[in-house]
């Protein structure tokens, strides 16, 4: 409520005004923030909407990697992934997140296998859930330096405004930096 689009800086932060504030927003943060808060709903509802590929990715792994994802399959499509075992070192992967479809699939499920292993080490999954959720959302969101239309920017901030986001990202960054009208006024010398 109150939100007002500016413009675009640096392709990579949105300039608004909310009231009589100017507000900064790192779209990269807080497409992610977005993402992490749809797959946590969506993994508390009916399970993380899946996605099938056109072609099938085939992963060809190292020895340490190949069994880091067999023993983690059933977590995998737990978050929307369908891998399968190919033999040996070998994997398919079938389907991703939803959330996902259009990124590197061989990097996500890389990434998500080192995640898996690592949370292996330290803990059990079912504490370190947002972990492997911060690792997808990051994936599947816009990144900084890309140029958004003025719908994608409209439909960030009315995605940000819809969601209980805090004041980070799934990593801690900041998603915004407000700057008080008494702030802005102060600079000019006019408070």
């Amino acid at each position: 409520e109150g939100w007002r689009l500016i413009g675009q800086y640096l392709n990579s932060y949105l300039l608004c005004q909310i009231n009589d504030e100017l507000v900064l927003v790192d779209q990269h943060a807080a497409h992610e923030r977005i993402g992490f808060e749809r797959l946590r709903d969506q993994l508390a509802a009916d399970g993380i909407a899946s996605q099938d590929l056109l072609f099938p990715v085939v992963l060809e792994l190292d020895h340490r990697e190949a069994a880091v994802l067999n023993d983690h399959l059933g977590d995998f499509s737990r978050f929307g992934f369908e891998v399968e075992s190919f033999g040996g070192r070998s994997f398919t992967v079938k389907s991703v997140p939803a959330l996902a479809a259009d990124v590197d699939a061989e990097r996500l499920v890389r990434d998500l296998a080192a995640e898996l292993n690592e949370i292996g080490r330290t803990g059990q999954l079912s504490d370190e859930i947002e972990r492997v959720l911060a690792v997808l959302a990051c994936h599947s969101m816009v990144r900084a330096n890309q140029a958004l239309s003025q719908s994608e920017m409209q439909n960030l901030l009315k995605d940000l405004a819809a969601i209980d986001f805090g004041s980070c990202c799934p990593h801690g960054r900041p998603i915004m930096y407000r700057l008080p009208k008494r702030e802005v006024e102060k600079f000019f010398h006019r408070g």
